[in-house]
């Protein structure tokens, strides 16, 4: 039997509980995220005619909500702890500042993006359609290298470092982000 890949882009709303381990989370997201780059870049001139599945609105979503979240959670959380509790023979400042240049890089290239799947998904067609291919094809190599990184250096060391009471702070801050509420440990009230 094939095994089918779960829809990367499908919206769906966290279980609060996932943020008991929000380095666990980050990295399923990391798992999503790779998805939805393998995605991008197999149906980029599909997706640049207007006939690809998801919808442009879909991909939108993915691009607008789900990443900033993600990048959020990183920048605002994750960076700083390990910022604080990783040691000077970890050189993870420079790693951090890399990764932070590579979310902006993202970023702005996910703007391009939106910018002409807002024009599709209102029906229209695009004037220059190899442009967005191109900008997705780019943005899903250059993520997929940034996600390498990231699992390959950050969590790691942020297995090592951080502090069960800085997990707990993440996962909370994480929820928080999401409109969601922490869970409390079981039989805690």
């Amino acid at each position: 039997m094939k095994k089918v890949k779960p829809d990367p882009f499908a919206a769906s709303v966290p279980d609060p509980k996932s943020f008991r381990a929000p380095l666990d989370f980050i990295a399923a997201e990391h798992e999503r995220q790779l998805l939805a780059c393998e995605w991008l870049k197999q149906h980029a001139e599909d997706i640049a005619e207007g006939r690809g599945a998801p919808s442009a609105g879909a991909i939108l979503g993915f691009l607008t909500k789900d990443l900033p979240l993600h990048t959020a959670d990183e920048e605002k959380s994750l960076f700083p702890l390990l910022r604080k509790r990783c040691r000077p023979e970890d050189n993870i400042d420079r790693a951090l500042d890399q990764l932070q240049s590579e979310h902006t890089l993202d970023g702005n290239v996910a703007e391009f993006i939106v910018s002409d799947l807002a024009v599709i998904a209102k029906g229209a067609v695009l004037a220059n359609r190899i442009h967005l291919a191109i900008n997705l094809c780019n943005f899903a190599d250059s993520h997929r290298r940034h996600i390498a990184w990231e699992n390959a250096i950050v969590l790691p060391l942020a297995h090592g470092r951080l502090t069960e009471a800085d997990l707990i702070g993440l996962g909370r801050a994480m929820a928080d982000r999401r409109g969601l509420k922490f869970p409390e440990r079981a039989g805690k009230k």
